[in-house]
C-alpha cells in the first residue's frame, strides 16, 4: 500500500485541527463546551496530528530502507554468480593456457631435436666466416694503411731521388696487387657463403622431411651434398620407383632409405666395391632400422669391356637379378680409380631399367664425370639430359617413356 508524503499529511492534520478548533469556538460561544476544555481539546488535536505526520514519516523512510535494502541484496546475488563465472572461466583460460604451453613445448623439443646437428653445422660455418671475414678486415686495414703511406710519398714527390720514385712505383704495383687479390678473395669469401647456405638450406628441408631415427654421418666431400639428395628424394616423392640402384653407399643410402620409408615404393640395392666399407655401410643402414628397404652388395671392380675399350667397374653379376630399375644414383666408383670408372654405369643399367626411369650423375665438375654423361647422351638417342646446379655438379638424364 502507498504511504502518503509527510507534507499532504501535514496539510490534512491542520485542516483537521483548524475544523476541530473552530468547532471547539462555537461550542464554546454557545456554551456547551467550557473555554478552558476547549483549548485543552484543541492542543490534543494538534499534538496528535503532529505526532500522525511523524509517525507517517517514519514508516515511509522504513518503506524505502526496505526497498533499498532489497535491492542491495538482489544486486549481491547477481555480482556473487558474475564471481562465479569469472572464477569458472578463470579455471578454463588457466587449463588452455597450461595445454598450449605443454604442446609447445614438446613442439619446440622435436624441432629443436631435428635441427640440433643443423645449428651445430651453422654455427661452425658461421664461425667460418667470422675468421674469414676478420682476416680480410685486416687486410683492409693493411691496404688503407699503405694507401696513405702512398699518398704521402706523392706529396713530397719532387724532393725524393731516382731510387725513392723507383721504390714508390713499385710499391704502387705491389698494393694494386694486393688490392686485386683482396677482390678476388672477398668474391670467393661470397661464393662460398652462398654455397653452404645452400647446402645447409637443403639438409635443413630433408632432415625436416624424413626426420631420421639415429645420428647421421657428416655428407659432403666424399659423401654426396645435401643439395644432391634432397633432388634424389624430390625423384623418389614423384615416381615411387619399384628398385634403386646406387653406385656406391654410405649416408646416402640411409637417406635413401627413409626416403622410400616415408614416401613408399620398392627397394635400394647399393653396390660398394670395398668390402670394409659396405659391411659398415650395412651397420649404418641397420643403426637406423632400414635393413629392409636398403641392400648393400659387395661388388669387387672388375673389367669391363665395350667397343674396344675396358673400364674397371662393379662386379656385373651384383645386378643380374635386377629387372624394372627406376632410379640410378652414380655415385662411385671413385674418381680416382680411372677417369672414365663411372661409364660403364649405364650401358649396363639401362636394360634393366623400366620405361622413364632417371640417372643421376654426381661429381661432374670433374672432366671424367662430365666425358662420361656426354658419350651417353651421344650414343643413347632415346636419353634426354641437362645439368643441375649442384654443388659438385650433377647431370640428370632420362630415358624417354614411348
Amino acid at each position: 500500500m502507498r504511504t502518503l508524503s509527510p507534507r499532504l499529511l501535514l496539510v490534512i492534520s491542520a485542516a483537521l485541527a483548524g475544523v476541530v478548533m473552530i468547532t471547539l469556538v462555537l461550542l464554546s460561544a454557545a456554551g456547551a463546551v467550557e473555554p478552558i476544555v476547549a483549548v485543552e481539546l484543541a492542543l490534543s488535536v494538534m499534538i496528535l496530528g503532529t505526532t500522525a505526520v511523524i509517525v507517517a514519516g517514519g514508516r515511509r523512510t522504513d518503506g524505502k530502507a526496505l526497498r533499498i535494502d532489497a535491492r542491495t541484496k538482489r544486486q549481491d546475488a547477481a555480482l556473487a554468480r558474475t564471481e562465479q563465472s569469472l572464477t569458472r572461466l578463470t579455471a578454463t583460460l588457466d587449463g588452455l593456457t597450461g595445454r598450449l604451453e605443454d604442446a609447445a613445448r614438446d613442439q619446440s623439443r622435436t624441432v629443436l631435436a631435428a635441427l640440433g646437428e643443423d645449428r651445430m653445422e651453422l654455427a661452425a660455418q658461421t664461425q667460418r666466416l667470422d675468421r674469414l671475414s676478420a682476416a680480410v678486415s685486416r687486410v683492409e686495414t693493411a691496404v688503407r694503411q699503405s694507401a696513405d703511406d702512398l699518398s704521402d710519398l706523392h706529396k713530397h714527390h719532387e724532393r725524393l731521388t731516382g731510387a725513392a720514385v723507383h721504390a714508390a712505383r713499385d710499391l704502387g704495383e705491389r698494393l694494386d696487387e694486393l688490392g686485386g687479390t683482396l677482390r678476388h678473395g672477398q668474391a670467393d669469401l661470397a661464393r662460398a657463403a652462398r654455397r653452404d647456405y645452400a647446402q645447409l638450406e637443403a639438409l635443413i628441408d630433408v632432415r625436416a622431411l624424413l626426420e631420421p631415427r639415429a645420428p647421421l654421418p657428416r655428407l659432403r666431400g666424399w659423401a654426396a651434398s645435401p643439395d644432391v639428395l634432397r633432388l634424389l628424394i624430390e625423384r623418389v616423392a614423384a615416381d615411387h620407383p619399384k628398385i634403386i640402384v646406387e653406385c656406391g653407399s654410405g649416408a646416402s643410402s640411409v637417406w635413401l632409405g627413409y626416403a622410400v620409408q616415408r614416401f613408399g615404393g620398392g627397394r635400394i640395392v647399393a653396390l660398394e666395391h670395398d668390402e670394409r666399407f659396405a659391411e659398415a655401410s650395412r651397420d649404418l643402414v641397420a643403426a637406423h632400422g632400414l635393413q629392409d628397404v636398403v641392400e648393400v652388395r659387395h661388388a669387387p671392380l672388375t673389367p669391363w669391356t665395350a667397343g674396344g675399350e675396358t673400364f674397371p667397374w662393379y662386379d656385373t653379376r651384383a645386378v643380374d637379378d635386377l629387372n624394372g630399375v627406376g632410379l640410378v644414383f652414380v655415385d662411385g666408383p671413385p674418381g680416382a680409380v680411372a677417369p672414365l670408372a663411372r661409364y660403364p654405369a649405364l650401358p649396363v643399367l639401362l636394360p634393366r631399367c623400366a620405361e622413364g626411369a632417371w640417372f643421376v650423375m654426381d661429381d661432374t665438375d670433374r672432366p671424367g664425370e662430365r666425358e662420361a654423361a656426354d658419350r651417353w647422351l651421344t650414343e643413347h638417342p632415346e636419353l634426354t639430359g641437362f645439368a643441375y646446379p649442384a654443388e659438385k655438379g650433377a647431370m640428370i638424364l632420362r630415358r624417354t617413356p614411348r
